[in-house]
């Protein structure tokens, strides 16, 4: 469990990056924006298309995040 009781969701390719989002986020129904765990703010839309296999490869993951992952350890 992450602060403030959010758990990961998926990481998805979106925004030009790897981003983590929350359950909540994830099945959020149509709406303008929903945030990743970093704070980066997509469209429903972009988060909730399948995302092409290329994107896993060519995006960075989001290292914000990753370093939140990491210090918990």
């Amino acid at each position: 469990m992450l602060p403030g009781g959010a758990k990961i969701g998926r990481w998805q390719p979106v925004s030009g990056g790897r981003h983590a989002f929350d359950s909540a986020a994830r099945n959020a129904g149509p709406g303008p924006v929903v945030k990743a765990l970093c704070g980066v703010e997509v469209s429903t839309d972009e988060l909730q298309r399948i995302a092409p296999e290329i994107a896993w490869i060519r995006e960075s993951t989001c290292m914000a995040f990753w370093q939140v992952l990491a210090s918990r350890q």
